[in-house]
């Protein structure tokens, strides 16, 4: 019986190892990505129990979930040419586990490149708006744009010819660029081009001849082409002057307050005195009257 307890609990032992290497389990919140000696096998999004070669695949578990990534505080130029400091965050989600394998691998990867593309837009966006508009009134039509703008990924000229239908692919968005003008002026943002100035465009035209002149153009495709991500919200946490500017900006605030203050201190002290004297005229009269009337009661 000895001698076969130990055979036994070998097999036991490799069994246990070969189905750990054979089964692996994906929860509903996740989506995994089987690959063989390093390239792409599968991908499986939906939750339970599959199975893989042992020793051969090896499986690499990503979040479906919406993730969350915090761009690092930036200092950004407004179109009235005041400087803000900037902290947003974007939530992105995994769409294809397939290219987000073959483009960025990790999460960690996915991270640094939705953090570069948020800023980027944001910085883009922020030099078309006024300072005033990022700090209060138009805040949130800020962030939405932003958020459109980190949909799509901007690629050159000769990258969207590459495209399997060229400069005339379906998933290919072609804008005229916005840009900043003078101070006191209305930022010209991106704009549609019309069919005849696509067509330009495409067929590289004389520009001169469609009103486009002297103009940028932006060749855009689908962030989930590209990455296999989706950016599904930008957010600004945070939107102050620098430290600096802060400072003095506060110093003024003080300075200003206190020159109201001191203005109604003054103020109360002319009107203390005016009822004072007030006072005292009309204590004389009385005084005067009963003085008069006792000497004509005596």
């Amino acid at each position: 019986m000895r001698k076969l307890a130990i055979p036994l609990l070998v097999i036991l032992i490799v069994a246990g190892v070969i189905a750990s290497q054979t089964f692996y389990i994906v929860d509903e919140t996740q989506m995994a990505i089987v690959t063989r000696f390093g390239g792409f096998k599968e991908s499986k999004t939906s939750p339970g129990i599959a199975v893989k070669v042992p020793f051969v695949e090896s499986v690499t578990k990503l979040d479906s979930r919406l993730l969350r990534v915090d761009a690092p505080p930036a200092s950004l130029l407004t179109l009235d040419k005041r400087t803000l400091v900037i902290d947003a965050f974007a939530r992105y989600r995994i769409t294809d586990p397939l290219v987000f394998f073959q483009a960025l691998r990790t999460e960690t990867h996915a991270e640094a490149r939705v953090g570069d593309i948020v800023n980027s837009n944001l910085r883009r966006e922020v030099a078309l708006d006024l300072q005033s508009e990022i700090i209060d009134e138009t805040r949130e039509e800020i962030m939405n744009r932003i958020t459109a703008a980190s949909k799509l990924l901007d690629i050159t000229r000769d990258e969207a010819k590459n495209l399997d239908g060229g400069l005339n692919d379906p998933s290919l968005t072609i804008i005229i660029a916005g840009r900043a003008v003078e101070e006191g002026e209305e930022a010209i943002r991106d704009l549609d081009p019309t069919p005849e100035q696509l067509r330009a465009i495409i067929d590289d035209l004389p520009l001169e001849n469609y009103d486009l002149e002297g103009e940028n153009f932006r060749y855009r495709v689908p962030l989930t082409d590209r990455f296999g991500i989706e950016i599904v919200d930008v957010r600004i946490k945070r939107a102050d002057f620098p430290q600096g500017v802060a400072s003095s900006v506060f110093d003024r605030m003080r300075a200003e307050r206190e020159r109201i203050a001191s203005a109604e201190r003054a103020e109360g002290a002319k009107i203390d005195l005016e009822k004072r004297a007030e006072v005292d005229r009309i204590v004389q009269i009385i005084t005067q009257e009963a003085e008069g009337d006792s000497a004509e009661i005596r």
